[in-house]
């Protein structure tokens, strides 16, 4: 066997069996979660009203978590995307003020997303920087462009018609933007598992030298990864506008918590080369079902930032601890 089939099919070898564990892991603790939040919220929980705004609140942070899940798997992170929102948000809003039809400012969202992600890739691939000090770096530029482009204003004509496709209009039981991230987690997961460019995700994640060595372009995939994300994050912007038609310099801030406490828990490993779309969306669901429990028993909101920090340390630790077990086995 070539050295570049056998990066190829490595994920697929050694990962479904341990990744199908943790799935079913996740999926106990979502409904335990789930039935401890009802009976502390006394029943509120299941009010139809919060039921809905949990779907649209999941999938908002789906869709990035999406374009996470990949780049973390090439062995890289973005801690700027909550500043990166905010400034699309902004820059998008400003488009609508000035007039411009939805049609053509909803691909300016994306368009704007993967220029910052490819502003990242390329501090990243060609200055040399580390991932999480280059995304630190341009997560404190996003913001600072935020208050720039906003001044001291808020930006508050945003169309209805936001409200109406992503938010109101529903497929079945389950809203327009709900769809709209499954069906992306759904497209990404198969070609993660069943296309030549997702096993070469895994392989850069596993091993970048053994990947670079068996012909894999591994700074191409890490760009698009990148690009990706951005691309992920500007549409999560769009969406966000239609749940809070509202921008403001503080839009955006803490997302990236949200995000990557999704993907961590989901078992995708920061070292990159393992990890599941299914298991970062059973995280998005747990970590949103947390933040609303922090709403409905009337916490203050800064606790939601303490407990998804906590989610952050518990998952990387854990995560440690199975590949200390692996290479001890090994």
């Amino acid at each position: 066997m070539s050295v570049h089939a056998g990066m190829e099919a490595a994920p697929a070898r050694n990962w479904p069996g341990l990744a199908a564990g943790r799935e079913v892991a996740l999926l106990v603790a979502l409904v335990a979660v789930a039935l401890a939040v009802s009976i502390v919220s006394r029943g509120t929980f299941w009010n139809p009203v919060n039921i809905r705004s949990l779907m649209v609140t999941s999938a908002i942070t789906a869709i990035p978590a999406t374009g996470m899940t990949i780049v973390i798997l090439t062995g890289g992170i973005d801690v700027s995307i909550g500043s990166m929102l905010g400034l699309v948000a902004a820059i998008g809003g400003l488009a609508f003020e000035a007039g411009w039809p939805l049609p053509l400012v909803a691909p300016l969202f994306c368009a704007t997303g993967g220029l910052l992600g490819l502003v990242n890739a390329l501090v990243i691939l060609r200055g040399g920087v580390p991932p999480v000090v280059a995304t630190l770096g341009t997560l404190s530029i996003f913001r600072m462009c935020v208050f720039l482009v906003l001044g001291s204003n808020w930006i508050t004509a945003i169309p209805p018609g936001l409200t109406t496709i992503f938010i109101a209009t529903r497929i079945g039981p389950l809203p327009m933007v709900s769809v709209i991230a499954l069906l992306l987690m759904a497209g990404a997961a198969v070609i993660l598992r069943a296309h030549r460019g997702g096993r070469h995700v895994y392989a850069v994640g596993n091993n970048e030298e053994a990947a670079r060595l068996s012909g894999i372009p591994v700074r191409r995939i890490r760009l698009v990864s990148y690009v990706l994300l951005g691309v992920c994050t500007g549409a999560a912007a769009l969406v966000q506008l239609g749940q809070s038609p509202l921008v403001q310099t503080s839009t955006g801030t803490g997302f990236e918590l949200s995000v990557i406490a999704a993907v961590v828990l989901g078992g995708t490993e920061l070292a990159g080369g393992r990890g599941t779309l299914l298991g970062t969306l059973l995280g998005t669901l747990i970590v949103s079902l947390v933040t609303d429990a922090i709403v409905l028993m009337h916490i203050q909101p800064f606790w939601g930032g303490v407990v998804l920090g906590l989610i952050i340390l518990a998952s990387v630790g854990a995560g440690h601890l199975g590949q200390m077990r692996r290479q001890e086995v090994i």
